[in-house]
């Protein structure tokens, strides 16, 4: 399956996520005004408008996630960013 960048980046942003530009475009989870560590990043260049599964397995871990499917699912939003917090809780890397 593949993904447009723009598609990722609009869906990291609604759940939680912020951006900062460098080199890359990173995305930080943050939960209560604070970072949890979780977080990715997607490249400026054009060679990068569509990701698939190789850069997915890659993200997962990024993420904090432990199928490529749940990156997918958190990239075409049936996981909200409710349902993320609840991944991190479980994974106690999200700490109230």
């Amino acid at each position: 399956m593949q993904i447009p960048r723009d598609t990722i980046e609009s869906s990291l942003l609604q759940k939680g996520f912020v951006r900062e530009d460098s080199h890359h475009r990173y995305f930080y989870h943050e939960y209560r005004g604070r970072r949890t560590g979780a977080y990715t990043y997607t490249s400026h260049g054009s060679k990068y408008k569509t990701y698939s599964e190789p850069l997915f397995r890659m993200m997962k871990k990024q993420l904090c996630l432990d199928r490529v499917k749940q990156v997918e699912d958190l990239f075409l939003c049936p996981i909200d960013g409710d349902g993320y917090n609840q991944i991190l809780r479980e994974k106690e890397v999200l700490k109230e």
